[in-house]
This record gives structure tokens, sequence and C-alpha cells, in this order.
């Protein structure tokens, strides 16, 4: 770094930078009202702009906008949608007392996270705990979670299933 080569930041210019970038809770609730009455996105950031007098005003980025908004959409179930795979869990918890799940929900109470173990995996677990993967690659439904398998190695080489989820964000407290 070359200290004689930097430059003054123009104050204009550090509503750009991520740190001055923020989403006020008026926005948030405006962008996500206007999601849920199918007002697209970049219409949707266009009405903010024009509420705040200008895209100088916003106070963050189109993309932050965006982003937000896509965010929401991957917690935003259909009515019933949670409730009904916490049923199936339960019946399925019924029948075999080993079967496991659990789901995370927000603080508004939409799922966000859920894990299910089938009893076998849990008893192949116990026995070949030694290598574990989790695989998010694959984002299969329309609510844009990303289904995670977890995978295990048996004493013979062989890929084992040990459990399966649909995690809303891949960091750290997601895996928790």
């Amino acid at each position: 770094m070359e200290k004689e080569h930097n430059h003054e930041i123009d104050p204009a210019f550090s509503r750009l930078m991520p740190a001055h970038r923020q989403l006020s809770v008026h926005m948030k609730r405006q962008l996500e009202v206007s999601d849920i009455a199918d007002i697209r996105p970049c219409k949707n950031v266009r009405l903010c702009e024009v509420q705040s007098g200008g895209p100088q005003n916003l106070g963050c980025l189109l993309k932050d906008c965006t982003n937000y908004i896509k965010a929401r959409r991957r917690l935003r179930l259909g009515v019933g949608d949670a409730e009904a795979i916490r049923m199936m869990f339960a019946r399925l918890q019924l029948k075999d007392r080993n079967f496991f799940y659990t789901m995370d929900l927000d603080n508004e109470g939409k799922l966000r996270n859920v894990l299910w173990i089938h009893p076998r995996s849990r008893v192949a677990y116990e026995k070949f705990h030694d290598v574990i993967s989790f695989d998010t690659t694959y984002i299969v439904n329309r609510y844009k979670l990303s289904f995670t398998s977890i995978v295990g190695v048996n004493n013979h080489g062989h890929s084992m299933l040990f459990g399966w989820g649909l995690v809303t964000n891949e960091d750290v407290d997601s895996f928790r």
C-alpha cells in the first residue's frame, strides 16, 4: 500500500461503502409489503427511491434492496406449509420414537431451517461417524431453501446417508 497515492473519500460517496449502507425498519417493511402485493422488485425499489427523495437519500444500494426481497421470499412459506411439515414429522415420530427432527423458526415464527434423521441413519451414524460431509449444493424447492444431505462413509468405503435438511443460509448459525 502506498500512503502517498491514497485519495480522500468524498462524503457524497460514503453511502456506497458497506459500513454506511443499511435498510431502515420502515424500508424493510415497505419492501416486504410491496413484494407480497406482487410489485416487481425494480418497481418496489423505485417506489422507495421516490419516497426518500432520490437514490442518493435511500441509504443503501439497489442490490441491497433486491437482496433483502430475495431473502424474505425464501423465508415466506405458503399458508400452513411449515405446520404441515411439523405434523408430518410428528406422525413419523409417533410411528417410530427414534425418528428425529428439529425445526428452527425466526423471531416472527417463520421456518428457517429443518433437519430430519431416520432411525436407521441414527444407528449407522453411531457405527460410522468418522467421516461426515454436509452437501448443500442443491436448491430444489420453490422456497429457494438449500437441500442438505449429511453423508458419512462406512467401513467398506461406501457412502451412507445420515440425515437431511433444508437451510435458509449456508452460514455457521444455520448448522448449529
